[in-house]
């Protein structure tokens, strides 16, 4: 909220102003002001901000400081923030009528109010004449002091808020002596500075809820009956994303749309997804929108700062660690960080989290940067920077793919960096490498685009990054078109299927497969045609079409068998197996896995060595050879872990102990379980965090540990609820129910099994929603033991409990 103060002269009081904003207080000889509640009215509505407005009222408490500061990004909502927990001072009677509120407009092109002027304005609020002021600064600093003491003598505590304070010289004489009395200040600034002692609270951006609760309530209190916001949740979700979530950007949205009673949400979403008209866009309602306000601290900045803030928007990543900070600018790392810091003091940046050196500029912020950094892009020296990151790029990940042994044999020795660093680089660069392929193509490379994105693909594949891998493989294929040669073009088209086969999407993999393979054919290109066969036959197994996909992967085979193409051959009988293996072959599929292990390990691919292991494992428990068939999973799971792919290690791990759960030794699964839930706590799945807390409450249960079990029951049923996992869910809530049975909290667990039951009606399985519903039942009438649901819900085992989720 950008709070405003106006006030009105009084007798042969003057208040002018002049320039702009810049305001100053002129005295007059008019008689004592009385002092009253100087506050603006609380805002209309204040969301997403309940636990800030919590941290200030107790700054503002007994044993808080002197001294607070809200800082934060222009129009992020400090002074409505401000504002509102000012008032809530006030209903809890804390401060009288002795709260001020004093705009210091310190971002005002003109000019703010300087730190005399705003002491001056104080006294006259305080009760001054004009005429009783001392000349100079000094003396009204000290009759501003003497004032404050009088009133905390008296028991009467005061509290000044000053708004938009744009340097500590505006507020340092405000500051209060002793503790009685509060100074509250919003800033862009931090305000940290020698001398000046205060805490420090950061507004960031609201949570993606509140954020589109804000963008409705701007168009209700215009249109209380508009029906868009409820018609249209997600396309509001994404105007409001599109806003940064920033509380001005928010209001200029809901005005756009309170303007136009028939412009759909969505139609002003699409308005708002090209980034280059966005800012425009979110101008074009308010004398000073987004861009404006982003203006007034921009010009604040020194050059060598504001070259800094520029340049930093080259990098196409969420964030941009320091080292290429340095690279982008050119600047020593001792010289860096204190720019870089500065910046963040300014609210145009931010180190998250603090001490790691990757710094984040808000969404709107950047794309304001990147406007500034083009129009200074020679002086600046954009474009060579832009080569300089690119060329950074592509080297590193040419040695990360030699290092980790993707499609080439593994590079180890003096000079290169370990697997370990290898792969902590691409973990935290994932984001920015993936979008430098589609920045490479903006910025007029195309073939750099082109040789990023190759090397890209298999790793983004190989370590599950599905949706990555398909942003990647439609970029490069859009950069290839036109330019490329037919084995090129064949390969990317190639690429893009299989990338929709890593996203589970076979029926959109069918066309750029078919695509590729008649490209391959026309041009002879016999390597290409075999791998467009075995991925249609990959797309043929996942529609049941199994003889088409048989026929595919034999011409396959023979093609790979013909060019003496060992590694592809195993590739393919990789996939034959899953064929026999449906059919019922399954000593031709376990043989077929075990040539396919055999020749991976002698070309060295251990990546896929690892995947055909664990293929052979399922073939070899469905052939009831348990035993092997760990031994099998243990060692993909070994080769997993030396690699780093965490991904695949979680399936390898959550199959493992499904197996050993079968066979009964739950202690062993429960570790496995366990070392599955670390990595996809860290990695943020929380719908597979979700299924394994499941289980792992359900080996507890099944232990006789049912207060273990509960704790991990109720927080899988909270994540797969989030996460609408309706399968899994329900067999959860299941063994919540008969936890909480076996705890004799029978209330609670008719609960639950009432929960269930509406589960199993959402899933259409009536069979199981009666069995919930009676069992819920029982339970309500108190029955001494449960009778007919006991024994359908448990499968006839009176401690096992519901299956195992997936």
């Amino acid at each position: 909220m950008g709070a405003e103060q106006h006030a009105r002269g009084e007798g042969n009081a003057r208040i002018t102003q002049v320039v702009g904003d810049h305001v100053t207080y002129a005295p007059g000889a008019g008689p004592a002001p009385r002092a009253a509640l100087g506050l603006p009215d609380a805002p209309a509505v204040l969301v997403g901000r309940d636990g800030p407005v919590k941290e200030l009222v107790a700054l503002l408490g007994d044993g808080g400081p002197t001294v607070a500061v809200v800082a934060g990004l222009a129009g992020v909502g400090k002074s409505a923030l401000a504002v509102a927990t000012a008032h809530r001072a006030v209903e809890l009677g804390w401060f009288g009528d002795r709260v001020f509120f004093l705009p210091l407009r310190g971002y005002a092109p003109g000019g703010g109010v300087s730190g005399p002027e705003a002491v001056r304005e104080m006294l006259r609020r305080l009760g001054i004449r004009d005429t009783d002021m001392p000349e100079s600064p000094e003396g009204r600093a000290s009759l501003y002091q003497a004032q404050l003491a009088g009133f905390a003598q008296a028991g009467r505590r005061v509290l000044i808020v000053a708004d938009d304070a744009g340097e500590v010289g505006q507020v340092r004489d405000l500051v209060p002596a002793g503790t009685a009395h509060r100074l509250l200040v919003t800033s862009r600034h931090r305000l940290v500075h020698p001398g000046f002692t205060a805490q420090v609270v950061t507004l960031d951006e609201l949570a993606p809820a509140p954020a589109a609760e804000l963008l409705a309530g701007a168009v209700l209190r215009t249109w209380p009956q508009d029906r868009r916001p409820a018609a249209e949740p997600g396309a509001l979700a994404e105007v409001a994303e599109r806003c940064g979530r920033l509380p001005l950007a928010l209001t200029v949205a809901g005005a756009l749309l309170a303007g136009d009673p028939g412009l759909p949400v969505g139609e002003l979403a699409q308005q708002l997804a090209d980034a280059r008209t966005r800012l425009a866009k979110l101008d074009s309602e308010l004398d000073a929108g987004v861009r404006a306000a982003f203006d007034l601290s921009y010009a604040r900045l020194p050059e060598d700062q504001a070259r800094i803030f520029r340049l930093l928007t080259v990098n196409p990543g969420p964030d941009c660690a320091t080292m290429y900070a340095r690279l982008l600018t050119g600047e020593a790392t001792a010289d860096l960080r204190p720019k870089l810091a500065a910046l963040v003091r300014a609210s145009l940046l931010a180190e998250e989290p603090v001490g790691s050196g990757r710094w984040r500029m808000h969404d709107l912020v950047r794309l304001y940067a990147r406007e500034r950094g083009e129009e200074c892009a020679a002086e600046d020296g954009r474009e060579d920077a832009t080569d300089a990151l690119l060329g950074f790029l592509v080297l590193g990940a040419e040695v990360a793919r030699h290092v980790i042994g993707v499609d080439t044999q593994r590079a180890a020795g003096p000079g290169l960096p370990s697997m370990e660093e290898v792969l902590r680089w691409l973990g935290a660069e994932r984001a920015m490498l993936v979008a430098a392929v589609g920045f490479a193509v903006e910025a007029g490379r195309p073939e750099i685009a082109v040789e990023l994105g190759t090397l890209l693909m298999s790793y983004l594949q190989l370590y599950r990054y599905g949706q990555d891998a398909l942003v990647v493989a439609r970029t490069v294929l859009a950069a290839t078109e036109g330019r490329g040669s037919p084995e090129e073009i064949g390969g990317r088209l190639y690429d893009l299927g299989l990338a929709y086969l890593g996203t589970d999407q076979p029926e959109e993999a069918m066309g750029p497969l078919t695509q590729a393979l008649t490209v391959f054919r026309e041009n002879s290109l016999r390597m290409g045609e075999g791998k467009a066969l075995n991925m249609l036959g990959s797309v043929y197994e996942a529609t049941d079409r199994w003889a088409e996909a048989e026929q595919a992967r034999g011409e396959a085979l023979d093609i790979f068998r013909e060019l003496g193409i060992r590694h592809a051959e195993g590739t393919v009988l990789s996939g034959l197996a899953r064929i026999y293996e449906r059919a019922g072959r399954l000593d031709d599929a376990i043989a077929a896995l075990r040539q396919s292990v055999s020749l991976m390990h002698a070309l060295d691919d251990r990546h896929r060595e690892a995947s055909a292991l664990n293929s052979l494992a399922d073939v070899l428990w469905r052939a009831e050879h348990q035993e092997e068939s760990l031994a099998a999973r243990e060692q993909a799971l070994a080769t997993q872990r030396e690699f780093g792919n965490r991904k695949q290690a979680v399936r390898t791990l959550t199959a493992l102990a499904g197996s050993l759960v079968e066979l009964g030794r739950e202690e062993d699964a429960r570790a496995r379980y366990e070392e599955a839930l670390q990595v996809l706590t860290e990695e943020g799945d929380p719908h597979r965090q979700g299924e394994i807390l499941g289980n792992l409450g359900l080996i507890h249960r099944r232990a006789g540990r049912p207060e273990q079990a509960l704790e991990l029951l109720e927080r899988a049923c909270v994540l797969l609820a989030e996460s609408g996992g309706r399968a899994g869910e329900v067999a959860v809530v299941s063994g919540l129910a008969l936890t909480l049975y076996a705890l004799d909290r029978h209330a609670e667990a008719a609960e639950a099994f009432e929960r269930a039951a509406g589960l199993y009606a959402g899933l259409g399985d009536a069979e199981w929603e009666e069995a919930a519903r009676a069992a819920a039942a029982d339970l309500r009438e108190q029955a001494t033991r449960p009778r007919r649901w006991w024994h359908r819900l448990t499968g006839g085992a009176s401690a096992a409990g519901p299956p195992a989720t997936p």
